[in-house]
């Protein structure tokens, strides 16, 4: 099998096409207009591969090695990413949302610090302003018994008079005018009149955006059945056994099985995957009499979708960076033979089966950051493994120990002579 062989995590092997012009002929990559630059001066698929990772353009990285890898073990590979991303899930699952709950609130939410809150009164200022009233109150009466009482009378009279000339002409009396005037220093400055045209016109609006909501919904979910976790889970497992078998045995009926039971989820990463190692068979009529050959790039492109399915999967305890580059890291330990489906074919159980078995190859378990590409020479293989025996893959620990230190994404493996 692939672990056995002398070749072990030197380079890719398991990849169909070496340079990028076969890629591009044979399997119809397309190199992104913003891509170019890194392109340039590179004519080798797994240099590419390596440049993309270097840069941390992981995502790009799996795309090429999905147009590059041997079709069976980028089934597999798929098969692994969708295995991590299961386990992320077991850890952190996602949220489900009513879509009854869309648009159904209204009302904006104002935060805390755009909120304005009245002032609160002061004890001690208003117990000190009835002080300086007090005593000013005090001072007048102090001053008007120093005054002549016959002085004292003819003002007072005059100063009525003026008080009735001035309700003459504006209908209150000064005294009162000043005290309603007291009374609506408490008031509000522009109160709101609940009855307001606007008011009305916002609660008419509301009226028709809650029915619009109201329609939206029951017309979505009138199309769309409700989920069922029981069944979803049982169909997923069932994509997952049939990736399983086609990668143990890619022959024509497992194909069509894996045709026939993706068809039922393929908008879920396992269902894709299914329908992707139907493409990768080759045959769009694996049953009929005459082939009818895949389109070239046809299963490529079906698992990068499933990669960034799995990426953009809400819940988890990655980001959607941190996905890639684990996705990157599993898929490169597949193309250099670190990783097969020799260990489950004995043990005679799927992985995705195997709890004990997902948890071990979760790589580097809840949380772990995704290990980052290295390219110093000091990363090259041991002697041993440039000698043609091999360097032995490390053992996963049984229990998944979330705190070990994951595996390095891959090493850029070089000639002797080309290190400098």
């Amino acid at each position: 099998m692939a672990d056995k062989l002398d070749w072990l995590n030197k380079h890719l092997v398991l990849i169909r096409y070496t340079s990028l012009s076969d890629v591009i002929e044979k399997e119809g990559y397309k190199i992104r207009p913003d891509l170019a630059e890194l392109f340039k001066g590179e004519t080798g698929a797994e240099a590419m591969i390596g440049k993309f990772a270097d840069v941390g353009r992981f995502k790009c990285a799996c795309e090429l090695m999905a147009y590059t890898a041997h079709r069976r073990a980028a089934v597999w590979w798929g098969y692994r990413c969708v295995l991590s991303l299961m386990e992320e899930l077991r850890i952190n699952p996602a949220e489900e949302r009513d879509i009854a709950d869309i648009g159904a609130s209204l009302e904006p939410e104002v935060p805390d610090f755009a909120k304005i809150k009245p002032p609160e009164p002061n004890p001690a200022l208003i117990a000190k302003a009835k002080a300086d009233v007090g005593e000013l109150e005090a001072e007048l009466q102090k001053a008007r018994e120093q005054i002549d009482p016959r002085i004292l009378k003819v003002f007072d009279e005059a100063l009525e008079a003026g008080y009735q000339k001035f309700k003459s002409i504006h209908g209150i009396h000064p005294l009162d005018l000043i005290k309603k005037l007291g009374e609506r220093i408490g008031e509000d400055e522009h109160p709101i009149d609940p009855n307001s045209p606007i008011f009305q016109e916002a609660a008419k609006l509301k009226a028709q955006l809650a029915a619009v909501q109201k329609e939206t919904v029951e017309t979505i979910k009138s199309v769309i059945p409700p989920k069922v976790p029981e069944h979803e889970k049982k169909v997923r497992d069932n994509a997952l056994a049939a990736v399983f078998r086609w990668v143990a045995a890619p022959d024509a009926e497992n194909s069509q099985k894996c045709l026939d039971i993706g068809n039922e989820c393929p908008d879920t990463p396992a269902g894709l995957l299914s329908l992707s190692s139907f493409w990768a068979y080759g045959d769009l009529l694996p049953l009929g009499e005459q082939p009818v050959p895949t389109p070239p790039g046809l299963a490529a492109n079906g698992l990068c979708q499933v990669f960034l399915l799995c990426a953009l999967h809400q819940g988890g305890t990655r980001k959607v960076k941190e996905r890639y580059e684990e996705y990157f890291r599993l898929g490169f330990e597949v193309l250099t033979g670190a990783d097969n489906w020799e260990a489950p074919l004995a043990a005679g159980k799927a992985p995705h089966e195997d709890a004990a078995f997902a948890s071990a190859n979760a790589g580097g378990g809840s949380g772990a950051q995704a290990p980052t590409a290295q390219t110093d020479p000091a990363a090259s293989p041991s002697p041993a493994a440039e000698n043609g025996k091999g360097a032995a893959a490390p053992e996963p620990s049984a229990g998944g120990n979330a705190d070990a230190a994951p595996p390095p994404a891959y090493k850029r493996w070089k000639p002797e002579g080309d290190v400098p």
